[in-house]
C-alpha cells in the first residue's frame, strides 16, 4: 500500500491551481510532487517522486474533464491488450477527478514545436513511422464511443462555404468510398508527443485517442512536417504510394482535407509575422491536397 507523505507544494504553483494539486494528492498519498512541467486553462502536469520512481501526474479541470476520461480509457485498454507501441507505465487514474499519474520517460520528445521547422533526424523519422505502422495494424475492441462520425465534420465545414460544390462534392464521394472508420489513432501525434526512450520512441497524451479513417496521424504528420526536408515524401510513400489500397488512399485524403481546414482555420486567427508566413504556406498544402482529391474521388 502507498503511504501518504507529508504534503508538498511545488514551487511556481499559480494561485487556483492548489485545488488542482489537491485532487491530485488525494488520487495518489504518496507522490512527492516536484515542479509544474506544464498548465493551461485546461490541465494542470507536475513532475514527481512515487516510492523512487519518477512521474508526471495530470489533471484536467473540471470543464475539460472529457480529455481525462478518453486518455484513461486507452489505459484501460492497454492493461486489456498491450499496445504495438511503447507507452509510459500508469501508475494511478481517477475518473471523477479526472487525474492521471504515469511514468517519466526518461529521453526527450523529438521536437517540442508544433510546426518543426529544423530537420528531423532520420532516425526519428523512421521512428515515428514505424510507430504509426505498428499502431495502425491494431485491432483491439473499442467502445462504440471511439469510432469517429465524420459525416457531421463534413457537413458542418461544406456548409460554412468554405469547400465549393465541386471539391465539397469530391470529399463527400471520396468519404464514402473509404468506408467505416476503422483504424486506431493516437489522434495528436505532434513530436512533442513522442519520446526517445529505451532506444526507441514512445507515445505520450493518449487524450485524443480514437478510431479513425485510414492514415488519419500520417495526415496529422503530413500536415504538421511540411517545413521538414523530405518528411512528406516519405508519408505520401507509406499513406498513398503504389501499391495502397483505394479505399486507404481515400481516408487519408479525407483525413488530411479536415486537418489543414482546421489548421488554415486556426492560423486566421494569428498576426504575427511567422504565422502569416505558416498560413501562406498552409494555402499552397490547400491548393495541393484540392487537386489530389480530385485526381482520385471516383
Amino acid at each position: 500500500m502507498l503511504k501518504a507523505n507529508p504534503p508538498t507544494v511545488p514551487q511556481g504553483l499559480a494561485e487556483g491551481e492548489r485545488e488542482l494539486l489537491d485532487r491530485i494528492l488525494e488520487v495518489c498519498p504518496a507522490l512527492r510532487p516536484a515542479s509544474v512541467v506544464y498548465r493551461s486553462r485546461t490541465s494542470l502536469v507536475v513532475s514527481g517522486e512515487l516510492e523512487g520512481t519518477a512521474v508526471v501526474a495530470k489533471v484536467r479541470t473540471p470543464e475539460w474533464r472529457r480529455q481525462s476520461l478518453r486518455e484513461i480509457e486507452a489505459y484501460d485498454l492497454f492493461d486489456e491488450s498491450p499496445p504495438p507501441v511503447a507507452v509510459p507505465r500508469r501508475f494511478a487514474s481517477d475518473r471523477e477527478h479526472a487525474v492521471l499519474v504515469l511514468e517519466r520517460l526518461p529521453g526527450g520528445v523529438v521536437a517540442p514545436e508544433r510546426f518543426p521547422a529544423a530537420p528531423v533526424p532520420d532516425a526519428d523519422l523512421t521512428g515515428v513511422l514505424d510507430a504509426v505502422r505498428r499502431l495502425r495494424g491494431w485491432r483491439p475492441d473499442v467502445p462504440a464511443s471511439w469510432h469517429v462520425d465524420y459525416r457531421p465534420m463534413l457537413d458542418g465545414v461544406i456548409a460554412r462555404g468554405d469547400l465549393d460544390g465541386a471539391h465539397g462534392a469530391a470529399v463527400v464521394r471520396l468519404l464514402k468510398s473509404a468506408g467505416p472508420p476503422r483504424e486506431i489513432g493516437h489522434g495528436d501525434l505532434v513530436l512533442a508527443n513522442v519520446v526517445r526512450a529505451g532506444g526507441g520512441h514512445a507515445l505520450i497524451d493518449w487524450a485524443s485517442a480514437a478510431v479513425f479513417l485510414p492514415g488519419a496521424d500520417l495526415a496529422q504528420l503530413w500536415l504538421l512536417l511540411g517545413e521538414v526536408p523530405g518528411a512528406r515524401e516519405r508519408i505520401d510513400a507509406v499513406a498513398a504510394g503504389p501499391g495502397v489500397p483505394p479505399a486507404e488512399v481515400a481516408g487519408f485524403l479525407v483525413n488530411l482535407t479536415l486537418l489543414l481546414y482546421r489548421e488554415r482555420r486556426a492560423h486566421s486567427r494569428f498576426t504575427d509575422e511567422a504565422s502569416r508566413a505558416r498560413a501562406a504556406r498552409l494555402d499552397t498544402a490547400w491548393d495541393l491536397v484540392r487537386e489530389r482529391v480530385g485526381a482520385w474521388a471516383p
